[in-house]
C-alpha cells in the first residue's frame, strides 16, 4: 500500500495524481483515510481481491434474481458490468473507444472469495459452449468432509482456471470441491435451467441473465475496478494499450482488457491491487463534481477545516455514496447505499489511528 501511495502521489496516471495535501498535510491524510475506510468495507474485511458473490436471499428479494447464482459475475445489485459505457469525453481522449471490447470466448475464474461457512465459490465467466446454463450455489448443504476424512475430495486448484475438469464439475452440479477449506455447499440448477441474476433495466437488461458468457468484468482490487469502461481506462492509462500507443505507462506488459484478472493474480506486482483502487478513487471520487455544485475536493477541505468532527458524517457519507452508488446523495437509480454506518465507522477508526481526532 505504501509503495502504491508513493507511485500514485508522484507519478499518478495521466494528468491525475493522488491528492496528499496542499497548504495542509491534513487534507491529504483525510483523503487517504476516506479511501482506506471504503477499502475496509469493500475488500479488506474479507481479505479479498475479487468481488464476492454477496447476493444472499435478502438481497435477491430486493433486487430480483436467485440467491448466489453464478450469473452474478454478469452484475450484482441491478448492474450489468458488460454495459458500463464510457463517456463521450473518455472516448474522445482515447481517439475512438475507451472501453474494452467484450470477448464472448473469454474464460476466467477468480482467485478469491468469501470464506464464511458455506460461502459461494469464486466468480467465473465462460462462453455458453462451455457453461450453457448458470447454476446457483446451495450454501446450506451438503456438508463437506474435512481434509483426510471419509469421502473427502481435494478442491480444484485456483491456477487451473476454467479447465475442462472444473467445467465438467460445474455442469454436473458438483459440490464440495470449489475451494479449501470448504465446509458446506454445492451447485444446483433452477428447475433444470440456468439461474437468473437480477434484472438491470437501467442498462437495458429487463430480464436476469442465466449464463456467464462475456461476464468477466466483476470488481477487482482494493476498491474494485468494475466493468468494461473502467478496465479500458486501466489499459489506456496504465497497461498494454498505453504502451502500444507510445505512452510511458506503469504496467506496459499487462493487457487489462484481455486479462482483467491480472489485478488479482498472485504473480502480478503486489502494488497493483492498491494502484487499481487508487485509480478508481482518482477517477470516481477525488475528481467528483455533481451538476448541482457539490464538489468532493471542496467538501474534503471544508470538513477538515471545520475540525474533523467525527460526529459529522456528512463528508464520509457522501464518499460512501459515490463509491457504493455513484452519487454523493443516494439513492441513485433507486438503490440505497449499502453499509453506510460501517463505512463511517471505518473512516473514524483510520482518523483516530492517524491521531487526527
Amino acid at each position: 500500500m505504501i509503495a502504491a501511495t508513493k507511485i500514485m502521489a508522484t507519478q499518478g496516471i495521466g494528468s491525475q495524481k493522488l491528492f496528499l495535501g496542499t497548504n495542509s498535510w491534513k487534507y491529504g491524510l483525510v483523503n487517504l483515510a476516506a479511501f482506506l475506510g471504503q477499502s475496509m468495507k469493500e475488500t479488506i474485511m474479507y481479505n479479498a481481491c475479487d468481488e464476492n458473490n454477496w447476493t444472499n436471499p435478502k438481497a435477491a428479494q430486493q433486487f430480483g434474481g436467485e440467491a448466489y447464482t453464478s450469473s452474478y459475475s454478469c452484475g450484482q445489485g441491478g448492474q450489468s458490468y458488460q454495459d458500463y459505457k464510457c463517456t463521450k469525453e473518455d472516448d474522445a481522449i482515447a481517439g475512438g473507444k475507451m472501453a474494452c471490447e467484450i470477448d464472448l470466448n473469454m474464460s476466467i475464474r477468480a482467485h478469491t472469495q468469501a470464506t464464511w461457512y458455506g460461502a459461494p465459490p469464486k466468480m467465473f465467466c465462460a462462453p455458453k459452449s462451455k457453461i450453457p446454463k448458470a447454476p446457483k450455489w446451495n450454501w446450506g448443504g451438503p456438508f463437506c468432509p474435512a481434509k483426510g476424512g471419509y469421502k473427502y475430495k481435494a478442491p480444484f486448484p485456483v491456477d487451473i482456471g476454467m479447465n475442462q475438469s472444473y467445467v465438467d464439475y460445474i455442469n454436473k452440479a458438483g459440490n464440495c470441491r470449489d475451494y479449501d477449506p470448504i465446509k458446506a455447499g454445492g451447485w444446483e440448477f433452477c428447475g433444470g435451467a440456468g439461474c437468473k441474476n437480477s434484472p438491470a433495466p437501467l442498462f437495458g437488461k429487463p430480464n436476469g441473465r442465466t449464463d456467464v458468457e462475456g461476464c468477466c468484468w466483476w470488481g477487482r482490487g482494493v476498491i474494485q475496478t468494475t466493468g468494461i469502461c473502467n478496465f479500458g481506462k486501466l489499459n489506456y492509462y496504465m497497461g498494454a494499450r498505453g504502451k502500444k500507443e507510445g505512452r510511458t505507462v506503469l504496467y506496459p506488459d499487462i493487457d487489462f482488457c484481455k486479462d482483467p484478472e491480472a489485478i488479482c493474480k498472485p504473480s502480478s506486482p503486489p502494488a497493483l491491487k492498491w494502484i487499481a483502487g487508487f485509480f478508481y478513487w482518482l477517477n470516481s471520487v477525488q475528481s467528483y463534481k455533481d451538476k448541482d455544485g457539490w464538489v468532493y475536493m471542496e467538501k474534503l477541505k471544508n470538513w477538515t477545516d471545520a475540525g474533523m468532527n467525527l460526529a459529522d458524517t456528512s463528508y464520509i457519507d457522501a464518499c460512501s455514496g459515490i463509491v457504493n452508488r455513484g452519487c454523493y446523495n443516494p439513492p441513485c437509480g433507486g438503490n440505497k447505499m449499502d453499509g453506510g454506518a460501517q463505512r463511517a465507522a471505518n473512516f473514524a477508526t483510520v482518523i483516530k489511528a492517524m491521531k487526527l481526532a
